[in-house]
């Protein structure tokens, strides 16, 4: 809102969080445009982000923000620090914007082991005036009812906007204080990552391992609430019509909602994302069973019955 213009393109790197396209076209009347990514893994590349641009432009559109998502949602994986530092140098280039999302930073679940490094310090924290950070307390706090995020930038013409209009979207008093005294108290804080991550790894293993016995294979994430998994062999067609077909009969059937790829602008049909967080580990495995047996079904009988 502040960075675009009505009808201006936002890239993001497909699949990406379906709510995206949503939240760049209500206030802000922006489009989302997919980096389509032979590597999702990896990252785009300068030919990818090329393509994008020129996409963009033949839908006469006007390319002025590049947003990635790191650790990636809904893969969640992690860029390199040297894909997130040449896709910015790329974007300066071509005079574009960069917001850096990193809402599920605090959720890498092996702290020790991982390459993921914040855009502040891969920068070195000089972002200019075309870096923008992104994060909010909703994910890696579970705290998503507290409605409080941070804009972290050092574009100050971007500041004195968002001054005017944070008084549309301003955290109350009584939230600033108790935002205070989470962040504030190190014991508490370190204490609940710690535990959360550990809950994470547990919720992971309880799913793939109901995934490997499936013989489904996934993206194996190093972050996030999330498992990116293939059901595409499970599929009535290798179309999005089968896509959504399976889909459908998951939840009417099994009583389980997963995210289709189409949904993310994932160009393979079967991908789907499962949300092993968000619900108890005995419901996890209650609805891992449900696909499960729904999926065995399907191999036996086939979907002409």
């Amino acid at each position: 809102f502040a960075l675009a213009e009505e009808g201006d393109a936002v890239l993001i790197p497909a699949p990406y969080y379906a709510a995206f396209e949503s939240d760049m076209r209500t206030i802000a009347k922006c489009v989302a445009v997919p980096i389509m990514q032979s590597d999702p893994i990896a990252g785009p590349s300068i030919g990818e982000l090329n393509a994008a641009t020129n996409k963009a432009r033949r839908q006469g559109l006007n390319p002025k923000i590049i947003l990635l998502t790191n650790p990636n949602n809904p893969l969640g994986t992690v860029y390199e620090p040297g894909v997130v530092k040449r896709t910015i140098r790329w974007a300066r280039s071509r005079g574009m914007h960069t917001m850096v999302d990193e809402i599920y930073a605090l959720s890498v679940r092996d702290q020790e082991s991982s390459q993921f490094e914040s855009v502040l310090c891969t920068m070195d924290n000089d972002l200019g005036n075309d870096v923008h950070f992104l994060w909010a307390l909703s994910k890696d706090f579970a705290s998503s009812g507290f409605r409080v995020g941070v804009l972290y930038t050092q574009n100050e013409a971007l500041l004195r906007t968002l001054q005017n209009l944070n008084i549309f979207s301003g955290v109350s008093h009584p939230m600033q204080l108790i935002v205070a005294e989470i962040l504030t108290d190190n014991e508490f804080v370190d204490t609940f990552l710690d535990r959360s991550r550990e809950q994470l790894v547990e919720a992971y293993k309880i799913c793939t391992r109901k995934l490997d016995e499936m013989l489904v294979p996934y993206i194996v994430p190093e972050a996030g609430m999330f498992v990116y998994a293939d059901f595409s062999k499970m599929l009535p067609s290798q179309t999005p019509e089968g896509e959504a077909r399976f889909a459908a009969l998951v939840q009417d059937v099994a009583r389980v909602v997963m995210t289709p790829g189409q949904s993310m602008r994932d160009p393979r049909p079967g991908w789907f994302r499962i949300c092993m967080a968000y619900i108890s580990h005995e419901v996890l495995e209650i609805a891992l069973e449900r696909i499960s047996r729904l999926a065995l079904k399907i191999k036996a009988i086939g979907w002409d019955h």
